[in-house]
């Protein structure tokens, strides 16, 4: 991507996340979430079965067989697997923060009042943002540059997650909309400061001597 356009849609996603987000702590999304979740129906079996393709412990599995493969075909680390796996990282991280700072609770759960260090250790508790949602639209945005022709079958099916989340009534719309601009936004980033964080990963590596994970 060329950085002007990307720099452009970077800060076009920050506008739209701090817009989603500053509605999002005002209760402006109270009604529609509500509406949503009590007009959907159940999830079944299938949904069930979709919505763990996003899961983290599949995630990690994905970014395992990326990384044999590149040993298999290179014998070294490849930029892709990186940024894929350093864009996972970020978003997990984001996710987790957010999740703690609004305790919004899942639809269906009590408003509990917990301490810093008790919620931290139950941020899963809350629902904003969907963190299946956002690894599902990290990955389409990876896995969309890297196989561009496929780019409809990688978003998607991140969109089908988004939807799983919601049928399964384990999040409120607002939860998987701002997940959805999240997952472009943490690629772009990644992508967008490569030349700062990627010689402070060289050097990491190349002090561990572990040189078939460094990359070109």
């Amino acid at each position: 991507m060329n950085k002007e356009v990307g720099y452009k849609t970077l800060v076009i996603l920050t506008g739209i996340l701090a817009l989603l987000f500053a509605l999002q702590i005002t209760g402006a999304f109270k009604g529609m979430d509500n509406s949503i979740n009590s007009t959907l129906s159940g999830g079944g079996s299938f949904v069930s079965l979709l919505t763990d393709t996003a899961s983290f412990a599949l995630t990690a599995l994905y970014i395992l067989l990326f990384l044999l493969w590149d040993f298999k075909d290179r014998g070294r680390l490849s930029r892709f697997t990186l940024e894929l796996t350093a864009g996972i990282a970020v978003s997990m991280v984001i996710v987790g923060l957010l999740k703690v700072f609004v305790g919004a609770p899942r639809p269906g759960e009590a408003q509990v009042h917990w301490g810093l260090i008790e919620s931290i250790k139950n941020a899963d508790y809350f629902s904003f943002p969907s963190g299946h949602t956002t690894r599902a639209f990290v990955l389409a945005y990876f896995l969309s540059r890297r196989w561009k022709k496929l780019w409809p079958l990688w978003w998607g099916w991140a969109v089908s997650i988004a939807l799983t989340r919601l049928l399964l009534h384990v999040h409120w719309f607002s939860d998987v909309l701002f997940a959805a601009f999240l997952g472009p936004w943490v690629g772009l980033l990644v992508e967008l400061t490569e030349e700062w964080w990627l010689p402070y990963y060289r050097a990491i590596v190349n002090a561990l001597k572990l040189g078939v994970f460094d990359v070109e």
